[in-house]
């Protein structure tokens, strides 16, 4: 069981069983007879199902067990099980698609208001309020919980985003280092056989120096291999299948976690696409990346991005625009490592980046890459 699981499991036992057992004596008090033991069915059901609120089918299990009360009788209204439904409303939009959920509390509201007006024991106990003023009550709770789930949705989204970006310089980190070993180990074998070849010579030339050559070549081949064996050791490290780094393909991905993050983002491709290489494919998707991260922590709650690739007779441009908050100091000002670290990606590759704030609002990143010679011409496999 995962640790999310267990933690529903014990929300749904520590605070249901008190609010369960308060539901059940309600109900046998305000509604006597077969009813009573209907309407504490489907309580028992509901909080059951609440151990698994992140799950659709739970969704649907409450919704109908509140369904069900509703049928049997309008005072359903008082019983405390009802606080079940906004709750896994907000856990489905959470954690699942996020428009079913609205439209499925709204239609409950409004059916739970007409049933509350026209059952014949709330008119006997005098109950209120209105059933305008408790449809636009059970809206209102509707419309919370779901905007505190897309709030939620966002959060969850940005933080795997972060991940990825973190998993991604954890990969770059290793692969920087076993870059720096391999150049150590060729330094270790090319001054050892550089040491080797000419103790050989020098015996060669003088056969009486043979003993001294021979403790020489031994001391340089054993200092070798104790490195070698230091540095293989590292290396085998190495995980069992590396995954390929993502290119231009990858950024319709990117573009739906980004979404699932909060932000709008579109994306709009002009000329014909060319094949540019691996190495400049994987620099232009973490500049797009590191500038819609941007977007998601600077450009506040109702920004949205636009990613425009334009293939030019010359050079591809990468434009990323957003309308949010522009950042109080100028780009280049900036001490953090975000523009920098584009435009060390850029530069490896031979492109350049600049970014700028637009108007009063906004911010827009453009990459230029000039196409390199030999390029072959044709359409981009993957490319948006």
């Amino acid at each position: 069981m995962s640790q999310a699981r267990r933690f529903d499991v014990a929300v749904a036992f520590v605070l249901g069983l008190p609010v369960f057992l308060l539901s059940a004596v309600v109900a046998v008090l305000s509604v006597p007879g077969s009813r009573a033991i209907i309407l504490v069915a489907a309580c028992l059901v509901a909080h059951v199902a609440f151990a698994f609120r992140r799950e659709l089918w739970a969704f649907a299990v409450i919704a109908g067990a509140m369904a069900v009360q509703a049928a049997v009788t309008g005072l359903f209204m008082v019983l405390p099980t009802v606080a079940l439904f906004p709750l896994v409303l907000y856990s489905r939009t959470a954690y699942g698609r996020p428009y079913p959920p609205l439209v499925v509390g709204a239609a409950g509201a409004a059916l739970a208001a007409a049933r509350f007006a026209t059952d014949g024991s709330v008119a006997a106990a005098s109950l209120g309020p209105g059933p305008w003023m408790l449809l636009g009550l059970l809206l209102a709770v509707v419309v919370a919980a779901w905007g505190l789930g897309l709030h939620r949705r966002s959060q969850l989204g940005y933080v795997e985003l972060l991940k990825e970006q973190a998993r991604m310089s954890a990969a770059q980190a290793t692969l920087a280092e076993r870059a720096r070993i391999a150049r150590e180990m060729h330094d270790v074998v090319a001054h050892a056989l550089a040491v080797i070849v000419a103790q050989a010579r020098a015996g060669r030339v003088v056969p009486e120096r043979a003993p001294e050559v021979l403790a020489t070549v031994e001391e340089t081949g054993r200092q070798a291999l104790t490195e070698m064996r230091g540095l293989v050791g590292v290396l085998r490290a190495e995980p069992a299948a590396l995954r390929p780094q993502p290119g231009l393909g990858d950024l319709p991905g990117l573009l739906e976690r980004t979404r699932a993050a909060g932000l709008e983002v579109t994306m709009a491709t002009s000329g014909q696409a060319r094949r540019i290489g691996p190495g400049a494919e994987l620099a232009l998707y973490r500049v797009v990346q590191e500038a819609l991260t941007n977007t998601l922590k600077h450009g506040g709650g109702a920004a949205s991005s636009t990613v425009e690739l334009s293939w030019g007779s010359g050079a591809l441009e990468v434009t990323v625009t957003d309308d949010g908050r522009a950042p109080a100091r100028a780009p280049d000002a900036a001490p953090g490592h975000g523009l920098a670290g584009m435009r060390e990606r850029m530069s490896a590759v031979g492109g350049t980046v600049s970014a700028r704030v637009a108007g009063e609002r906004g911010f827009v990143v453009t990459v230029r890459l000039p196409y390199r010679e030999g390029t072959l011409e044709g359409t981009l496999e993957g490319t948006p």
